[in-house]
């Protein structure tokens, strides 16, 4: 039992740091606006970039280049010298999304501009493996897909909130 509750863990990585980053932006949200604290949606960015850009990033990271045979294999892939590139890549977005909690207001939008078009491009990958492949396995159909298409939107959104 508790072998299946730490794999699907770590199978669904992106839905767990992407659900957990929306609870706990929720709580600052609400301690905010009760103290009618200024930038209510600072806490949503704050977690947003913290577990879902930077965690995920360097979690995939890890996976693509230290574990690529499991890492293909949950994408429905053959392992490939790719997987270290594409885990590089995911190194740097990590640590956009760390170093954004330190840096300026532009350098948290670019890394958010960086974050959206890389998982609505990873997105639109998985579409094509979907469609042309019939590749529903479920790092590439499942919740990986689905934060891809949603985490953005939602980046963009706390992002624009948050400006004002």
């Amino acid at each position: 039992m508790i072998d299946n509750a730490i794999a699907w863990f770590f199978e669904n990585m992106s839905l767990v740091t992407f659900g957990l980053a929306l609870i706990l932006g929720t709580i600052g949200y609400i301690k905010r606006t009760k103290k009618k604290n200024g930038r209510a949606w600072e806490p949503f960015e704050f977690w947003m970039l913290f577990l879902f850009v930077g965690l995920l990033g360097l979690y995939t990271f890890a996976l693509h280049c230290f574990w690529p045979d499991l890492a293909a294999s949950g994408i429905g892939w053959s392992n490939s010298p790719f997987q270290w590139e594409v885990g590089i890549a995911n190194a740097v977005v990590g640590v956009l999304g760390l170093l954004s909690l330190i840096a300026s207001r532009q350098f948290r939008l670019a890394t958010v501009i960086a974050v959206s078009v890389w998982l609505w491009g990873d997105a639109i990958g998985h579409v094509y493996q979907m469609v042309v492949a019939g590749n529903f396995a479920p790092g590439n159909a499942g919740p990986w897909f689905w934060t891809d298409v949603v985490g953005p939107a939602v980046l963009i959104l706390i992002h624009l909130r948050n400006r004002k």
